[in-house]
């Protein structure tokens, strides 16, 4: 059962003091977001040139191939956990420390379906509550880079690409490595959830299909990034909220791939 002791487990302390702080944490989740999608898309757009494509295969590439889309996701996913590497590498701090990925238990899938539960239940109540106060555009859709209508091998990379490559390396940048240096320079737990929290809704903010801000799923994203937090903060490791992060992704894909997809 979670609760809210005062605590901390005994995971939660690194071997030494992080040689960075907040700032330069903050520098480096920022700069992978801007930057890494932006060198990956840079990167594969070359690829029609290279394999001698006309026009018309080009342009189908650069819009809705679903291999393009996979790749741009696993690339882009793989720098990302790649930037965070190389920089607690070089400041000489283990990854598995900085990012939170302690050895495994039967409790984190636990925690991960009690996660999931509760990330529904307050997910409802706060949205219902922002909603009376503030109009938001629920009828807004994300771009997600795959059509609905997919099938076959397009509906398993749109599987990867959705539910099991981000909930990797969100939770190693975020929950992991950001959440861990707030911590790590005495952040108390809460200023470092509603930091956290606030960086990483804010961050999915932007990549509406119709332009604009995506409001809903900023209340979405920081209503789950809150319990991720707290998972995080209980059992001293990310595999828990990486499960719930996964779930949640996946009721989403299943909701619009499977149910509605057709």
């Amino acid at each position: 059962m979670l609760n809210d002791s005062s605590k901390e487990p005994a995971q939660q302390k690194p071997a030494k003091r992080y040689a960075w702080n907040p700032f330069a944490a903050l520098l480096i989740v920022i700069g992978s977001f801007l930057i890494v999608p932006t060198v990956v898309q840079i990167v594969l757009s070359f690829v029609p040139s290279i394999l001698g494509w006309d026009e018309a295969r080009a342009h189908e590439w650069a819009t809705d191939m679903p291999i393009a889309n996979f790749l741009f996701v696993l690339l882009t996913e793989i720098l990302t956990v790649a930037v965070v590497y190389a920089f607690v590498h070089r400041k000489k701090i283990a990854f598995r420390v900085a990012a939170a990925l302690g050895k495994p238990k039967l409790r984190d899938v636990g925690y991960a379906i009690l996660g999931i539960l509760i990330y529904f239940g307050l997910f409802t109540v706060v949205y219902m509550v922002v909603t009376s106060v503030i109009h938001i555009d629920t009828d807004q859709k994300q771009a997600l880079g795959f059509e609905q209508g997919v099938s076959g091998a397009g509906l398993w990379m749109a599987f990867f690409s959705l539910v099991i490559l981000p909930p990797i390396a969100e939770e190693i940048m975020f929950r992991g490595f950001f959440y861990g240096t707030l911590r790590n320079n005495r952040f108390k737990k809460w200023p470092a959830i509603l930091v956290t929290t606030t960086l990483f809704a804010s961050l999915h903010l932007f990549g509406a299909a119709s332009g604009g801000l995506l409001w809903a799923a900023f209340v979405d994203v920081f209503t789950l990034s809150v319990v991720l937090c707290y998972l995080r903060e209980e059992t001293g490791t990310i595999w828990a909220s990486m499960g719930v992060h996964a779930l949640k992704n996946g009721f989403v894909f299943i909701n619009l791939f499977l149910i509605h997809g057709h």
